[in-house]
C-alpha cells in the first residue's frame, strides 16, 4: 500500500504519463486555444498600429485574463481593471513623495508589498489587492530607469491602456464566440455520464481516473453560470444535489467487485444513458426499466450487494432530480452577512508571516539588481510576487514551472529573432507568428494547475523576446537578462520560504485528510443537515489532499527530514477514497426498523472513531497507530435465507465499510 510519505517520492516513470494526461485533447480545449491565439494576435496588431508601449505585456494579459468561459473572463477582467486603476492612482501619488528620495521609496515599497500580500490572504477582494500591490511596487522601480518625471508619468498612465485593451478584446471575443459556463457545465456532465455508462458496460474504470475532480469543477462552473443567468439561481439547490449525486456515482463505481454480473450492471448503464439524454433535452426523462431501481440482489456477493443498492438509489435520485429540474424554482436563500476580512485576519500569525516572507524576497531582489546596476533582471520582482503561495511545495512547484516555461519560451523566441523575424515583411506575418506561439502556450496553459503555469510563462518569455519594439527585434540580451531575473527570483523565494517559518505541503495534505475524516464522521452520525453537501465536501477534501502531496515532491530535499518521518497511520489515498465510497454506501441503505437502533449505534461508534483518527492525521497529531476500530456484532452471511434483501444489504454495507477501514489503517508491509 502506498503511504503518504512514499507518495511524495518522485517517480520519473510517471512524468510521461502525467504529460500525456495533461496535454491530451478534451472537449472545448481547441476552441479555447483558438480564442487565445486570436486575441493575442489582435492585441499585438493594435499595439503595433498605435505604438502602445509594452506590447508583450498586452499579449500576455490575454493568458492572465483567461478565455475558457465567459464568466471567468468577465470577472478577471473587472478585477484587473479595478486593481490597475487603484495602482496607477497610488503610483502617481507616491511619485510626488519619493521620486527624488530613495530613502523614502524603499520603505514605501516594502510597506506596499507587505500590505498587498497580507490583504491577498485576508480580504474578500484579495485578487484586487494583489494586482494593485504588484503594479504599485513595479511602477516604483521604474524611477531607476526613467529619470524624467514627465516621461515616467506618461508611461505609468499608458499602463492603464496596456491592461484595458486586452481586457476589452478578451471580453468581446468571449461574449461573441466564447463558451457560456452553463453550456460547458452541461457538456461536462454529459461526458461524465457517458464515461460512467461506458465503464459500467465494459468494466474498465480507467476513463474515470480524474472524473471526481471534474465533478468538483462542474460545481464551480454551475456557480459561474448563475452569475450570468439569473434564471438559474432558483435551480441552484437542485443542480448542486445533481452534481453531488453524479460525483457519488463516480465514487461508488470504484467499489464494484470485478466479478459483478454484467446483467446487473447493464441496467445501471442504461439508466445512466437515459439520464444523459434527458439532461440534454432538459425535459422529463423516459421511464427507467424497473430492474434498474429494484434490482434482485439475492444472487450477488456480500461485497457487491450494498454497492449495487447504493448505485440504484443514487441513480433514482439523479433521474428524479433531472425530471424536476425544468420546473424547479426554489426560493433564493437569504444572503449571509459578509465581512471585509476573514475572521482570523489578525489572530492567525501565518498571514503576517507569509506577507513578511514575500516582502523580504521582493526587497532582496530589488536591492540586488539595483546594487549590480542590472535593471534587465527586474523580472526577479515579478517572479517573487507570482510564485508566492501558501506552502513551500506550492512555491517551488510554481517556481519550477516558471523557470521551465521561461527557458523554453526564451529559446524559441531567440531562434525566432535569429531565423524568422528577418524574413518577415509586414505586421500580418508577425501576427501569424504570435498566433502560433500563443496557440502552443495556450494548449499547455489549458491544462490543470499542475502544468498550466508553464504554458503561460513560455508564452510570456516568447513575447518579451520577439516584441522588443515596433519593428523586428535583434537583441538577444533582453531575453537572457529576463531569464536570469526569473532564476534569481526563484532562488530568493526558495531560500526565504525554506528558512523563515517553513510550511510544508505535507502538513496541508494532512489537514485535508483530517477534514475528509471529520466530514465522513458527520455523514455517518446522521446529524441534522449532515448529508446535504457532505459527499461533495469529502470528494473536494480528497482532491485537495492529493494535490498537496503532489506538490510536496518539490520540497523533498529542502525541508527537514522530520516532515517525511511523520506517519499517517498507514492511510493512503486509494484506501481513503474507498473508505469514503463505502461510507456513501452505508448512508444510502434503507432503514430497517428491526435493527435500526443497533445499526445507528454502530455508525455512531464509527463516526467517533473517525473523529479521533482525524485528530491523529492532522498536523501535530499523535504519532501512535490507529486502535480500537469498532466491530459490527452481526454478519450478513449468518442471516437466514428468508431475510429481506434490504436488511441483508444494510448489514453488508457496514461490513464493507469495516473491511475498507481495516485495509486503510493496516500496518505497511
Amino acid at each position: 500500500m502506498t503511504q503518504l510519505a512514499d507518495t511524495v517520492t518522485p517517480e520519473r516513470s510517471g512524468l510521461l504519463s502525467f504529460l500525456r494526461d495533461e496535454l491530451a485533447p478534451r472537449p472545448g480545449r481547441l476552441a479555447a486555444v483558438l480564442r487565445i491565439a486570436a486575441c493575442c494576435s489582435f492585441v499585438v496588431a493594435i499595439g503595433m498600429l498605435y505604438q502602445i508601449p509594452l506590447v508583450a505585456y498586452m499579449a500576455y494579459a490575454i493568458f492572465v485574463i483567461g478565455t475558457r468561459e465567459m464568466a471567468s473572463t468577465l470577472l478577471t477582467g473587472a478585477v484587473a481593471a479595478i486593481a490597475f486603476t487603484i495602482a496607477i492612482g497610488l503610483s502617481l501619488t507616491f511619485y510626488t513623495l519619493d521620486a527624488s528620495e530613495p530613502a523614502l521609496r524603499l520603505p514605501l515599497m516594502a510597506a506596499s508589498t507587505f500590505i498587498a500580500i497580507f490583504l491577498t490572504r485576508t480580504m474578500a477582494l484579495g485578487p484586487v489587492a494583489f494586482l494593485a500591490g504588484f503594479v504599485l511596487v513595479l511602477s516604483q522601480t521604474l524611477i531607476d530607469e526613467i529619470r524624467n518625471p514627465e516621461a515616467l508619468t506618461h508611461l505609468v498612465l499608458w499602463l492603464w491602456v496596456v491592461v484595458m485593451v486586452p481586457v476589452t478584446v478578451a471580453i468581446l471575443v468571449n461574449f461573441a464566440v466564447g463558451e457560456h459556463p452553463a453550456r460547458l457545465a452541461r457538456r461536462t456532465a454529459l461526458r461524465l455520464l457517458g464515461a460512467l455508462a461506458g465503464a459500467l458496460r465494459s468494466g474498465d474504470a480507467a476513463p474515470l481516473r480524474h472524473a471526481e475532480a471534474e465533478a468538483v469543477e462542474l460545481f464551480e462552473l454551475r456557480h459561474k453560470a448563475g452569475m450570468l443567468d439569473h434564471t438559474l439561481q432558483g435551480r441552484a439547490a437542485i443542480d448542486t444535489a445533481l452534481i453531488e449525486t453524479l460525483a457519488e456515482l463516480l465514487m461508488l463505481q470504484r467499489l464494484l467487485p470485478a466479478d459483478t454480473p454484467v446483467e446487473v450492471l447493464l441496467p445501471l448503464a442504461q439508466a445512466c444513458e437515459e439520464c444523459g439524454a434527458a439532461l440534454c433535452q432538459d425535459g422529463m426523462p423516459p421511464p427507467m426499466p424497473d430492474e434498474t431501481l429494484s434490482i434482485d440482489t439475492l444472487g450477488l456477493s456480500p461485497a457487491a450487494r450494498p454497492v449495487i443498492v447504493a448505485m440504484a438509489d443514487a441513480m433514482a435520485r439523479l433521474a428524479d432530480g433531472i425530471a424536476r429540474r425544468p420546473t424547479a424554482q426554489e426560493p433564493l436563500p437569504t444572503p449571509s452577512a459578509k465581512t471585509l476580512l476573514v475572521p482570523d485576519a489578525f489572530s492567525n500569525p501565518n498571514h503576517a508571516r507569509f506577507a513578511l516572507k514575500t516582502t523580504i524576497a521582493v526587497m532582496s531582489a530589488y536591492i540586488i539588481y539595483s546594487g549590480l546596476d542590472w535593471p534587465g533582471i527586474s523580472t526577479s520582482i515579478t517572479t517573487c510576487f507570482f510564485v508566492a503561495l501558501g506552502s513551500l511545495g506550492e512555491t517551488i512547484h510554481k517556481a519550477t514551472l516558471r523557470m521551465t516555461g521561461a527557458v523554453i519560451g526564451g529559446v524559441v523566441g531567440g531562434l525566432s529573432v535569429v531565423y524568422v523575424l528577418p524574413e518577415m515583411a509586414d505586421i500580418g506575418q508577425l501576427c501569424l507568428l504570435i498566433a502560433g506561439a500563443a496557440a502552443l502556450g495556450g494548449w499547455v496553459s489549458t491544462s490543470s494547475e499542475l502544468l498550466s503555469y508553464a504554458g503561460m510563462q513560455a508564452a510570456f518569455a516568447f513575447f518579451l523576446t520577439v516584441l522588443q519594439g515596433y519593428g523586428p527585434g535583434t537583441d538577444l540580451t533582453a531575453p537572457r537578462d529576463r531569464v536570469v531575473g526569473i532564476l534569481l527570483g526563484n532562488l530568493l523565494m526558495t531560500l526565504v520560504f525554506s528558512v523563515f517559518w517553513p510550511t510544508s505541503a505535507v502538513d496541508r495534505a494532512r489537514a485535508s485528510l483530517a477534514a475528509t475524516l471529520r466530514t465522513l464522521a458527520q455523514l455517518l452520525s446522521d446529524e441534522a443537515g449532515a448529508k446535504a453537501g457532505s459527499r461533495l465536501a469529502v470528494i473536494r477534501a480528497l482532491g485537495e489532499a492529493r494535490r498537496f502531496v503532489t506538490l510536496a515532491r518539490f520540497e523533498l530535499r529542502i525541508l527537514p527530514a522530520r516532515v517525511w518521518l511523520e506517519r499517517t497511520g498507514g492511510l493512503s489515498f486509494e484506501a481513503l477514497e474507498r473508505v469514503a465510497a463505502a461510507s456513501f454506501v452505508v448512508v444510502d441503505q434503507a432503514d430497517d426498523p428491526r435493527i435500526a437502533e443497533a445499526l445507528q449505534a454502530h455508525d455512531h461508534e464509527v463516526a467517533t472513531w473517525l473523529v479521533a483518527a482525524a485528530a491523529r492525521v492532522a498536523p501535530g497529531g499523535a504519532s501512535s497507530a490507529f486502535v480500537g476500530l469498532p466491530r459490527l456484532g452481526m454478519s450478513a452471511a449468518a442471516l437466514p435465507d428468508q431475510t429481506p434483501a434490504s436488511l441483508r444489504a444494510a448489514i453488508a454495507a457496514r461490513e464493507l465499510l469495516q473491511l475498507e477501514l481495516e485495509n486503510a489503517v493496516a500496518a505497511p508491509t
